[in-house]
């Protein structure tokens, strides 16, 4: 038998095995591959269905719904809705479209509600308290914005003085501003050092120092933030240092929060004249007074 014939047969008896690695292998890998995107992970149905019925089912048709009015609103409505979600740390989950869609799904839902239970009764009374139900329920997305932006905004108020104070020690140490706003934002979960980690974001996207204060103090709209973005920014323009003005900054958010708790408890006593009119006197002249009209009437 020639040579030739016994190097063929030797090639091919190897390459049996070397391609059945090689198919064997690739299969392998594929079925790791896939156990890692379908297997023990969360797949994105899992993901999906973990979310509220609201973020699955009402939220999309408002946005549908909100996307088609959306023409018909006046100029600038969307911004100071856009304006108002961000104030309220909204803007990232609900989007103005959504809540022009929700002040029109609430109120026919209202209407459809209270509709089947009157049903047959066209008293005044009925239509009137139908019509006030309607017209709470279209400026009932407003208003939820709203108190949320007002108690967001007070979270940011009562936490700045404490974060300026660290700011301040931090950058007297020896650390560079956004290195202090790292440390002192990090592992905090109050709405200011939300903000300040992002305002860090867009620094580290390039953004300028001032700019990126400057956009803070735009979403936060909280006159304190905006006092303390113009001193830094008026800082960094007159070279003046940076710690003695956190020092200046700090000292006076300090004092304004002790003018604020000053202002609330001298407004205590009259807060308290309502409740102690209408819920304490009563029950007190009752149990003083009671005793003597029920023997007087004993007597009689």
């Amino acid at each position: 038998m020639p040579i030739v014939v016994w190097l063929a047969s030797a090639m091919i008896a190897a390459s049996i095995p070397l391609g059945w690695w090689s198919i064997m292998s690739d299969r392998a890998a594929s079925s790791r591959a896939g156990r890692n995107l379908l297997g023990d992970g969360p797949t994105l149905r899992h993901t999906l269905l973990e979310r509220s019925l609201a973020e699955r089912m009402v939220l999309p048709v408002a946005r549908r719904v909100g996307t088609v009015l959306v023409r018909f609103t006046p100029i600038g409505w969307v911004e100071g809705r856009n304006r108002a979600l961000a104030r309220g740390g909204l803007s990232g989950r609900i989007t103005a479209e959504q809540v022009l869609g929700a002040k029109l799904l609430l109120p026919l839902v209202a209407a459809v509600v209270l509709s089947l239970q009157l049903i047959g009764d066209t008293q005044p009374r009925a239509m009137a308290l139908m019509a006030a139900c309607v017209l709470a329920a279209f400026f009932l997305p407003d208003l939820a914005i709203r108190a949320i932006a007002d108690r967001r905004a007070e979270a940011m108020v009562v936490a700045l003085p404490d974060m300026l104070d660290q700011i301040t020690i931090s950058v007297e140490a020896g650390l560079g501003f956004e290195a202090a706003l790292a440390r002192t934002a990090e592992g905090q979960d109050d709405p200011l050092a939300q903000e300040l980690l992002r305002m860090l974001q867009d620094v580290r996207l390039g953004a300028s120092r001032a700019d990126a204060l400057t956009a803070l103090a735009e979403r936060s709209q909280v006159d304190d933030v905006r006092t303390v973005v113009l001193s830094l920014r008026q800082s960094d323009a007159l070279g003046v240092p940076l710690a003695r003005t956190l020092r200046t900054v700090a000292n006076e958010m300090r004092e304004k929060r002790r003018f604020r708790a000053e202002e609330r408890a001298h407004r205590l006593p009259t807060v308290m004249i309502f409740p102690l009119g209408l819920c304490i006197l009563p029950a007190l002249f009752i149990v003083i007074l009671g005793p003597a009209m029920l023997s007087g009437f004993s007597f009689g």
